[in-house]
């Protein structure tokens, strides 16, 4: 997925900066994403988790006592669901995850539905079908600058 993504951006309208961080061990309490190098993440204005079971979800915090964004955040993929023409990603409330940490350093963040069931088990499958619908979702998210845009418009009001 990320590397589909960091393709489609060199051909984009995508202006801005993107950074990407593989992080490790996120099952086991996010530690990787715990020690990330504060520096790296100083002019982070937002966040992507994509690690999220079944389809189409937005997850916006955790269990829905802990958010990870503010709703506007949120709402930038529902309508870029929309315009990909898959109306149905919806904002959700999920588990433990990367967001949460980002969202502990003061990113706005969300995490996304990729596809897989059955995680952490040895019948772990991953839907390709639903993996490409996130891809997908992404491109309409940066080829149409949707969250520079929100931030900006966040900032202002």
């Amino acid at each position: 997925m990320i590397l589909e993504i960091l393709d489609f951006i060199r051909h984009s309208r995508f202006q801005g900066t993107l950074k990407i961080a593989f992080t490790v061990e996120e099952e086991i309490g996010c530690l990787g994403s715990r020690h990330i190098d504060p520096t790296f993440l100083q002019d982070v204005d937002a966040a992507i988790a994509v690690n999220r079971r079944g389809t189409r979800d937005i997850v916006t915090s955790c269990a829905g006592i802990v958010p990870f964004c503010d709703d506007n955040y949120g709402r930038i993929f529902e309508t870029a669901g929309a315009l990909a023409g898959m109306p149905d990603w919806k904002m959700t409330h999920g588990g433990l995850s990367d967001a949460k940490v980002f969202a502990e350093f003061g990113i706005s963040a969300v995490n996304l539905s990729v596809g897989y069931q059955h995680e952490h088990t040895e019948f772990e499958t991953l839907d390709y079908k639903v993996t490409l619908e996130t891809v997908l979702l992404l491109e309409t998210v940066f080829e149409n600058n949707m969250i520079i845009e929100e931030l900006v418009a966040m900032c202002k009001g």
